[in-house]
């Protein structure tokens, strides 16, 4: 199986044509680590956070994808400002993608319970193909020219919009913002293409009887001529500190997630994503796994929001300098 998978790699690459896949990895994190969607959530829960991911593609296939990474974000003057990063590695048997990050974020509020945020992002990407493992390949080819590895690189940008109300998310985010018109070379005549992609996604926390929520997420992603693919996930969390869900994405999986809230501020997350119809149903699934901490952060209600000093209905400001009554006011003016 090692070998096959080897061969239809190399016969992609040499083709020169690009692969119809997700150009970057999957996770299916987002649900407990909003930043891994999209860095126009960072501080969406008031919190500065950091996260720590692990991530095995086809567990039954040998040189299968594996991803590791780390991201989070905090803020700067004030609740307002967040700044935020990520650095992961995607290894796929002969195929290495790295990936740094840093984004910017600024949280608007409208009205009293709403707020907009945007955010701004950019990315160095490279890739590195290991030629000395590859199986059939020639090292006098033109292509090869005698080299062990194959490197280029590439900087990328995006944005984000997303409002808020409440409980309620909803957004729209350019996580690559450029596409390629030129070939992405790697060396003449061999080649990988970055693709602008547009992701849409809403969410929202319901309070259900006592110690119960459940969180929704509708996810959609579109690549340049790639089809279209979406998530719909449901999180059911007890006493805001342990959670259990699922997940389906349209693309053939199914993935369960299990996790809580571990001890002042530590999470753990653990999701097993089961492949469903066709091939799907022969890689033996995906396990990926994530710690994470959150800064100041004290209690088991992890699902509540910071508070900023303003709560649901008037504001402090208004409380505290009511309106004159209506006598009060035609008094005065005379």
């Amino acid at each position: 199986m090692k070998g096959l998978l080897k061969y239809c790699l190399i016969f992609v690459m040499l083709a020169n044509l690009p692969a119809l896949a997700q150009q970057f990895p999957l996770s299916s994190q987002y649900v407990i680590n909003p930043y891994g969607l999209t860095p126009v959530l960072a501080g969406s829960t008031g919190f500065p956070e950091v996260f720590l991911g692990y991530r095995k593609d086809m567990a039954g296939i040998s040189g299968a994808p594996r991803t590791i990474g780390v991201n989070g974000a905090g803020n700067i003057m004030g609740d307002n400002m967040w700044i935020g990063g990520e650095i992961y590695s995607d290894k796929t048997d002969i195929l290495s993608l790295f990936k740094a990050q840093l984004s910017y974020t600024y949280k608007l509020q409208v009205q009293n319970e709403q707020f907009l945020s945007f955010g701004v992002w950019g990315a160095f990407f490279q890739n590195t193909v290991n030629v000395d493992n590859a199986i059939g390949i020639d090292p006098s080819d033109p292509l090869i020219n005698g080299a062990s590895k194959l490197n280029t690189s590439a900087f990328n940008a995006g944005f984000g919009l997303n409002y808020n109300w409440r409980d309620l998310n909803f957004g729209v985010s350019f996580p690559t913002l450029f596409s390629n018109k030129e070939e992405y070379a790697l060396n003449p005549g061999f080649y990988l293409r970055m693709q602008r992609e547009i992701l849409i996604y809403g969410s929202n926390l319901f309070q259900l009887h006592n110690d119960w929520k459940l969180q929704s997420y509708v996810v959609y992603r579109k690549m340049n001529y790639e089809p279209a693919s979406f998530d719909i996930s449901l999180l059911a969390i007890y006493i805001d500190r342990f959670w259990l869900g699922t997940l389906y994405r349209n693309s053939g999986a199914i993935s369960v997630n299990l996790g809580g809230l571990i001890y002042k501020g530590f999470t753990f997350n653990y999701s097993y994503d089961i492949g469903v119809g066709g091939i799907n149903s022969k890689t033996g699934g995906a396990h990926e796994i994530s710690l994470g901490y959150r800064f100041n952060f004290s209690g088991t209600n992890y699902f509540d929001k910071k508070s900023s000093g303003k709560k649901y209905g008037k504001s402090k400001r208004s409380r505290d300098l009511p309106f004159p009554k209506v006598q009060e006011y035609d008094f005065n003016r005379r």
